[in-house]
């Protein structure tokens, strides 16, 4: 049994995809974690998340960072995972956590990497005048959206999309891109050799 956990700070809009992946794939996997550093988070507001428990673990309820990664660490080694999405995880993992989960983690970013890494993705490529952006899936690393890059999906910009609804285009990207390597990960098609990604698209996905 191969066991997935999603790491998100938001709305957890990428949740879906990540169920599909798990439920369309030829393996037995299941998800095991969900876990939200959002302290505001309810399950009450978000339809996505309902009959599905999601655990908070606030960085704001710790002194250091290390003891807010040991939490989180706690939860995945429990859990014994396999894959780790982060969607919209709005941390940044030290050395130490990226050395333990980095082979294993996933992260997605609204830009065509290594175009606008970090925040205001969005903004950025609005305010450079592009015509067009796109959403980065990639492994993490050491550096900010710097890790080996599995997928990349462009995103056309028109003249009347304003930051948020290109947010929302994103968003529809990564959706696709998270279900495609979600579905090819569990079915032993991506693999992360010598910092180098190797990945075997499925057909019939």
């Amino acid at each position: 049994m191969k066991k997935v956990a999603f790491l998100f700070s938001g709305r957890g809009s990428l949740l879906t995809s990540v169920q599909r992946a798990i439920k369309d794939c030829d393996v037995d996997a299941e998800l095991s974690l969900i876990l939200t550093n959002n302290h505001n988070f309810s399950s009450d507001d978000n339809p996505i998340f309902s009959n599905l428990t999601t655990i908070k673990v606030s960085h704001r309820d710790f002194m250091e960072r290390s003891e807010f990664e040991d939490k989180i660490a706690e939860y995945l080694n429990r859990s014994k995972v396999d894959l780790i999405i982060l969607g919209g995880f709005r941390r940044i993992f030290s050395p130490g956590f990226v050395k333990k989960f980095g082979h294993k983690t996933m992260n997605t970013h609204p830009s065509l990497l290594p175009a606008f890494p970090g925040d205001k993705a969005q903004l950025k490529a609005l305010q450079a005048g592009l015509k067009v952006t796109g959403a980065t899936l990639h492994f993490i690393n050491d550096e900010v959206d710097a890790g080996p890059i599995i997928d990349q999906e462009p995103v056309r910009i028109t003249s009347n999309m304003t930051e948020s609804s290109l947010r929302e285009v994103i968003i529809d990207a990564e959706k696709e891109m998270i279900y495609r390597a979600v579905y090819a990960f569990l079915e032993g098609k991506i693999e992360l050799i010598d910092n180098q990604v190797i990945y075997e698209e499925c057909t019939n996905v």
